[in-house]
C-alpha cells in the first residue's frame, strides 16, 4: 500500500474568477454549448496523478506524486501545506 499525503492549498487571497479558474484548471469540468446540446470534459492537470479531493482546499494524494502536485499549485502563486499520513 503507498504511503498518502494531504495537501493543503490557500486560496483566501485570490478573487472569486481566479479560485474558479484554479480549480477548473486543476480538476476539469464540463463545458456545455448551444444551450447544452453539446457537452464536452475538460480535462485538469491532475487527471493524470491519483487524487481524492476531501473538500474546497485539500487534496489526498500518494506520497511520491507531492512535488508534482506541490509544483502545480505554487505555479498559481498558492501557499502550499503537505502532510505525510501514518502507514
Amino acid at each position: 500500500m503507498a504511503r498518502k499525503s494531504i495537501i493543503l492549498y490557500d486560496l483566501k487571497s485570490k478573487k472569486t474568477k481566479e479560485k474558479t479558474d484554479i480549480t477548473r484548471k486543476l480538476f476539469g469540468f464540463k463545458d456545455e454549448s448551444n444551450n447544452g446540446n453539446y457537452t464536452y470534459e475538460r480535462e485538469g492537470l491532475l487527471k493524470n496523478i491519483k487524487h481524492q479531493k476531501c473538500n474546497k482546499v485539500a487534496i489526498l494524494i500518494n506520497s511520491e506524486d507531492e512535488a508534482k502536485v506541490s509544483k502545480i499549485l505554487r505555479k498559481f502563486g498558492l501557499k502550499v501545506l503537505i502532510t505525510r499520513l501514518p502507514e
